[in-house]
């Protein structure tokens, strides 16, 4: 009996050799109505070589490489234009290569976009738990995420986690092309172009583990864009002055 993938998860990734066999072997088992995108940008630990070693048969699997380290929101937003171009695929999921989203989470989040349009899963609801980050951390964290909140207006508790289900007619009816940002907060960027829009969010708790605490993917380059970005739009919110690029 032929399966109706209606469902495509986006992984980007950057030397993930580490974690990206076990994530996928999972994802393939829990979603089994999902197609599998991962777009890796020419990881030196060869990420893309295991990959395609290990799933080049498997025709819910596929990869794209991209010649430079264009960073985890390009390379999301790359997947969704392939996506995009399956008629057949109804819901985008974006995920985190290292096994700090957990793939048994997949179906809440699935489930949760029958009644909204953007679901995402948050580390900030009373149910949710942040394990491993010291409470400076934790606390800088959960600030920032307020700070988005009050000045563009999201309904999000969460706007800086990356993994998240959109329906198809949101990423339809937003330009990903305008997206100018990079980094992390191309999240924030997407989620007011919908916000503008007027679709709707909802959010599930999760427990946020991540596997190496003294990692981060944060550098004073992506701080500062960040925030020149978050001002670029309330300014475009407040007084209607700019564009989004």
């Amino acid at each position: 009996m032929k399966t109706n993938y209606n469902q495509l998860i986006i992984i980007p990734t950057y030397n993930a050799k580490e974690g990206i066999i076990k994530l996928i072997s999972e994802i393939l088992i829990k979603a089994p109505y999902a197609k599998i995108i991962v777009v890796d940008d020419n990881s030196p630990d060869r990420t893309a070589t295991l990959v395609k070693n290990k799933f080049n048969s498997n025709p819910r699997v596929s990869i794209i490489i991209r010649e430079n380290k264009g960073g985890r929101g390009s390379a999301v937003i790359e997947g969704f234009k392939m996506g995009l171009k399956d008629k057949k695929i109804k819901l985008f999921i974006e995920m985190d290569a290292d096994l700090v989203h957990n793939p048994n989470d997949l179906q809440r989040l699935i489930d949760k976009s029958r009644k909204y349009d953007v679901v995402v899963a948050s580390r900030y609801l009373l149910k949710s738990q942040i394990l491993k980050w010291s409470l400076k951390r934790k606390t800088l964290s959960r600030l920032a995420n307020l700070w988005i909140k009050f000045m563009l207006g999201i309904s999000l508790t969460d706007n800086t986690g990356g993994f998240r289900c959109y329906r198809r007619k949101v990423l339809e009816n937003i330009n990903l092309n305008s997206i100018s940002s990079k980094g992390f907060i191309v999240l924030t960027e997407i989620a007011y172009q919908i916000h503008k829009k007027g679709f709707n969010f909802g959010e599930i708790p999760i427990d946020f583990k991540p596997v190496d605490v003294n990692r981060s993917n944060l550098n004073i380059r992506e701080l500062k864009e960040a925030f020149y970005t978050i001002l670029r739009l309330y300014t475009i919110s407040t007084f209607g002055k700019g564009k989004i690029k």
